[in-house]
C-alpha cells in the first residue's frame, strides 16, 4: 500500500470516529438523561446546548414545565444569578399558569394577594422576595392559614423542592395597631406557621430554612402607627444555599 492511500484510509477512519463521537455527543446533549460531566457550563458552551429557561407560561402545557426544575450541583456550574433567573423564572410562570396576572410596578410584578420582587447587588439576582397579603393570609389576629395562603406556600414549596440548591427566609410582618407585645408573638406565629406549612407539604429540609421570624412593625414598608395594609405581610424570600459567582 502507496502512502497516499494509507493517508486516505486514515483519514477515513478518523473521519468516521469523529462523526460517531459528535452523533454520540448530539444524542446524549438532547437527552432528558445526560451525564454528570456534560452538564458542566465548558460543555454546555461547547455542545450549545446550554439548559433553556422555563417555557413561557401562555406556551407551557403543563405547571411543570411551567415551573421547570434544576438538578443537583447545577449551581456551581451556572453560578448564583443563573440560577435563581431560573427559579424566578419558574415562579413567575407557574403562578401565571395557574392564572395569577400580574402587573409590572416600579419595585416588581404585583397581583392580587401576592408580589413578587428580585432583589438584586450590582444588578445581578441575588435572592427572590415573595410578599404575600397578610390580610389574603391570614383572619385577623389568627396565626391559622387560610386556603389561599395554602395554594401560594405550596407554589413556593414547588420551587424550593424543584430547585433543590436553594434556601430560605421567612418573615412574619403587623401593623402598629394594638400592642407590640401581641403583634410581636402573632407575627412570630405566622412566620413559623409558613415553615411549617412547607415542610408538611414538601418535607423542606430544616437545614434550608436560613432565617423565620416576626418582626410585629418593626419593619414597615409604611411609616404609620395606622393600621397599615401594605404593613401586614408574610415576606418568603428565596435564595441559593452559598453564592457561586
Amino acid at each position: 500500500m502507496n502512502l497516499y492511500s494509507m493517508q486516505n484510509k486514515l483519514k477515513t477512519k478518523v473521519s468516521w470516529k469523529l462523526g460517531l463521537l459528535s452523533f454520540l455527543l448530539i444524542s446524549n446533549c438532547v437527552s432528558d438523561q445526560k451525564p454528570q460531566w456534560m452538564q458542566s457550563k465548558a460543555f454546555q458552551k461547547f455542545c450549545g446546548c446550554a439548559a433553556p429557561l422555563p417555557v413561557s407560561s401562555a406556551k407551557a402545557a403543563t405547571r411543570e414545565e411551567a415551573l421547570g426544575s434544576l438538578p443537583e450541583g447545577a449551581l456551581d456550574d451556572m453560578g448564583t444569578p443563573d440560577y435563581l433567573e431560573r427559579v424566578y423564572s419558574g415562579i413567575k410562570n407557574d403562578f401565571e399558569f395557574t392564572g395569577t396576572q400580574f402587573e409590572q410596578h416600579v419595585d416588581g410584578l404585583v397581583a392580587k394577594g401576592v408580589e413578587l420582587k428580585r432583589i438584586e447587588e450590582d444588578k445581578k439576582l441575588r435572592e427572590i422576595l415573595i410578599v404575600i397579603d397578610g390580610d389574603v393570609a391570614f383572619p385577623s389576629g389568627k396565626s391559622t392559614m387560610t386556603p389561599k395562603a395554602v395554594e401560594m406556600i405550596g407554589k413556593i414549596s414547588d420551587a424550593v423542592s424543584l430547585y433543590p440548591e436553594t434556601n430560605v427566609r421567612i418573615g412574619g410582618h403587623t401593623d402598629s395597631a394594638g400592642a407590640f407585645t401581641m403583634n410581636l408573638k402573632l407575627s412570630k406565629a405566622r412566620a413559623f406557621a409558613v415553615k411549617a406549612e412547607m415542610q408538611r407539604t414538601h418535607q423542606i429540609a430544616e437545614v434550608r430554612f436560613k432565617e423565620v421570624d416576626g418582626y410585629a412593625d418593626l419593619r414597615k414598608i409604611v411609616d404609620t402607627m395606622a393600621p397599615e395594609p401594605k404593613n401586614r405581610r408574610t415576606e418568603v424570600r428565596v435564595g441559593t444555599v452559598r453564592i457561586v459567582l
